[in-house]
């Protein structure tokens, strides 16, 4: 018997490609789903069209942003080392760069070598007219603790200080930093008149702290120095300012002494003597004397450069 009823046309071979379109179709309607979910957000909190078109023009402005802030690797093998992903620099060379850290670390190293100096007795020495003075150790300053300061120069026991200081004492005593007060007899080994600086020497088992000796001849104006010093004999008493001029040629107690360093570091009675110190922590001068009407700080104060010291301290220090 012939089968004459109408027969199902044949799958072509092209056919099996519309299986896999109704499957992807069926993959991208929750697509079309969240995105028209997105639109509708959009359009109810006000976003137009040209602004969310401009959303990945804005993204990629940001990225090229932090692109710029990276450090170029161009500069050195050691930060091209360092440079890690994401423009970071981890190397053990940079610092934080404060003043207030620097001025701590240079009296750090210096605090522990300023000394005070103290007397049994001490004679006032004749005042002469003038703004431009010492200043003096008077009988007064023996009364509260001190007549002034100084600063080990070597650990041998040699201290330096200003020649004013102890010119009229009888009897020199030095006290250096520490937590107890050690009253140590010192002799005068050695001055000279026309740089106002004294040689001390202390005999000590034992070494002493030094302060590292810096040139003044690399000191500028309007860089930053420190004080310390025994003001009224308020011993360790530090104070700073910035250099005014290097090379003031000042008539001082009736003698002229050339080349000295004007700065505005507070001084006061018993601060003569002590050292002026740069942020590295190194002598660089030796206070001595202040322009005033009262005989008290009027906000100019004198250093003897450490440069013009260092003949006379050579030929007294072995």
């Amino acid at each position: 018997m012939i089968d004459d009823r109408p027969r199902r046309p044949a799958r072509s071979a092209a056919d099996p490609t519309r299986g896999w379109r109704g499957t992807r179709f069926t993959m991208l309607l929750p697509v079309f789903a969240a995105l028209n979910i997105v639109a509708v957000l959009f359009i109810m909190m006000g976003i137009g069209w040209d602004q969310l078109v401009a959303v990945p023009a804005q993204i990629f402005s940001r990225l090229r942003s932090v692109d710029r802030l990276r450090l170029p690797t161009t500069t050195s093998n050691a930060v091209t080392q360092a440079t890690l992903a994401g423009g970071v620099v981890n190397d053990s060379n940079l610092r934080l760069v404060c003043s207030d850290e620097n001025f701590a670390s240079a009296i750090t190293k210096v605090r522990t070598a300023v000394v005070n100096i103290s007397c049994d007795s001490i004679e006032s020495s004749p005042r002469i007219p003038g703004f431009l003075r010492f200043d003096d150790p008077a009988g007064d300053q023996a009364a509260v603790g001190g007549i002034g300061s100084g600063v080990i120069i070597h650990p041998a026991g040699y201290v330096l200080t200003c020649l004013h200081v102890v010119a009229q004492a009888a009897n020199v005593y030095v006290t250096p930093f520490g937590p107890q007060a050690e009253k140590l007899k010192a002799r005068v080994i050695a001055t000279d008149e026309g740089l106002n600086l004294a040689v001390l020497k202390v005999n000590r088992p034992y070494e002493l702290p030094a302060a590292t000796l810096g040139e003044s001849g690399r000191m500028e104006v309007a860089d930053y120095v420190l004080a310390v010093g025994s003001p009224f004999g308020l011993e360790q008493s530090v104070t700073h300012g910035i250099i005014s001029d290097m090379e003031r040629a000042l008539v001082i107690d009736g003698r002229l002494y050339r080349g000295m360093m004007q700065t505005d570091v507070p001084i006061n009675r018993g601060s003569s003597g002590g050292p002026l110190v740069n942020l590295k922590g190194e002598v660089i001068g030796i206070n001595m004397a202040i322009y005033s009407t009262t005989g008290v700080y009027h906000g100019v104060s004198f250093a003897m450069p450490l440069d013009r010291a260092r003949p006379f301290l050579a030929r007294v220090i072995p």
